[in-house]
């Protein structure tokens, strides 16, 4: 067993150094814009654990230090969330969805956003995406470029299976396809009468997709600017 396991990791190392190497499945706005055949080994130092649909580091912090990775969309999460796919027939083809597709990887960064939401800075920032039209619509332009670089960053056979008419296979393929950023329903929160009501989910997800767009895309995740301005105001030791 020992050595079984052994050769599981090893092969998932060379995954990843191969997706370092040749860009598989990365999506093409990526801030970091080097990779490493070290990056598995500090993820893992950072994490406790190497994350089976690892892909590669979306971000550095301006000491070259890990930020966020970026991850394939299936077969992630925990171990027995894996197993618990795999019992059923059809979507094991796919296995686990994943709609974190940018995970934000930095222990000291990630303390930091814990201190902004136990401060309520997430009731804070959907208070003024409510009161800004302009920077809500920029809000769910980002989760719609969110779900567009999540989709796209499936193999084609993936994204073929998942069009399958399957009960499980179509309520995965809405969750991949259709949510935002932490995998929000965004879409719901535009009322009838055009307005919008907010719902920041996590500043983890929002700032670790902010930090790893580029940032002269037309698109841009406000939240995560305004939690970069906020952790440079009430943390000005942590590296970013």
């Amino acid at each position: 067993m020992y050595v079984s396991h052994y050769r599981i990791r090893v092969q998932l190392r060379s995954f990843c150094i191969l997706s370092f190497l040749f860009g598989l499945q990365v999506t093409g706005a990526l801030v970091s814009t080097h990779s490493s055949v070290s990056d598995p080994n500090l993820v893992e130092q950072q994490l406790g654990y190497l994350p089976p649909n690892f892909l590669c580091v979306s971000a550095r912090t301006s000491s070259d230090s890990p930020i966020a990775i970026q991850t394939y969309p299936l077969h992630g999460g925990a171990p027995r969330r894996q197993a618990k796919a795999t019992a059923t027939p059809t979507p094991a083809l796919l296995g686990t969805p994943f709609p974190t597709l940018y995970w934000l990887t930095g222990p000291e960064i990630s303390r930091a956003i814990g201190g902004l939401e136990r401060k309520g800075y997430i009731v804070e920032f959907e208070k003024r995406l409510n009161g800004d039209p302009l920077e809500a619509a920029r809000f769910i332009s980002s989760h719609k470029q969110y779900a567009r670089a999540r989709w796209n960053s499936l193999k084609e056979e993936d994204r073929t299976l998942l069009t399958m008419d399957h009960s499980s296979i179509k309520r995965m393929r809405n969750m991949l396809e259709c949510s935002g950023v932490a995998g929000t329903d965004f879409l719901s929160q535009q009322q009838e009468d055009g307005s919008f009501v907010a719902s920041v989910k996590c500043l983890h997800a929002h700032y670790a997709h902010y930090r790893s767009t580029s940032p002269d895309e037309e698109v841009y995740n406000p939240v995560g600017h305004w939690i970069h301005e906020t952790l440079q105001e009430e943390f000005p030791d942590v590296i970013l």
